[in-house]
């Protein structure tokens, strides 16, 4: 070995390591007083409980976009659904025409689509259209339906285009 490689050797040599001193932890120190304990089981139960409100509102807001979606798709079968009643109430209606229009109305009950009440039912603004009047009463009666209006799980699709008779 030459005297370079001698030097280099003793370059690369590291003194022995001495372990780090750490303190020594006391009982103490790995206590926590009831005041922080209190406020950490605090700020838990409340993260559970924002948590658990998170999920019941991410549920509610998917069941109401589903709801939206369906009453949008339905609200547009509607008119359809009005010219079968047409057609239904026509003398010489077709046994075919009968057959959709049942399966039309099997459809409406399958989403739990209802009818808004009609004739005989109080004048409800929240679910009838007056498109005319008669009477000077102050008890307003729904006295024929032009066009029926529909509901969904208590949701307006349609209001009812009534005659409204007041006694």
């Amino acid at each position: 070995m030459s005297k370079d490689d001698k030097n280099h050797s003793e370059d690369l040599e590291t003194p022995e390591e001495t372990p780090e001193e750490t303190p020594e932890e006391t009982p103490e120190e790995n206590t926590v007083s009831l005041e922080q304990y209190e406020k950490i089981k605090d700020d838990y139960l409340r993260l559970a409980a924002d948590f658990d409100n998170f999920k019941k509102r991410a549920e509610k807001e998917k069941s109401m976009s589903l709801v939206t979606s369906l009453s949008m798709i339905i609200s547009s079968l509607l008119p359809l659904i009005d010219n079968f009643e047409i057609a239904v109430n026509r003398e010489d209606s077709p046994d075919e025409i009968d057959a959709l229009y049942k399966m039309a109305q099997v459809f409406l009950d399958t989403f739990n689509v209802k009818e808004v009440p009609g004739v005989g039912e109080p004048f409800n603004p929240s679910f009838h259209e007056a498109v005319e009047k008669s009477g000077e009463g102050a008890e307003e009666l729904v006295g024929e339906v032009h066009r029926k209006g529909y509901e969904i799980d208590g949701r307006l699709l349609r209001p009812a285009m009534v005659k409204v008779h007041s006694e």
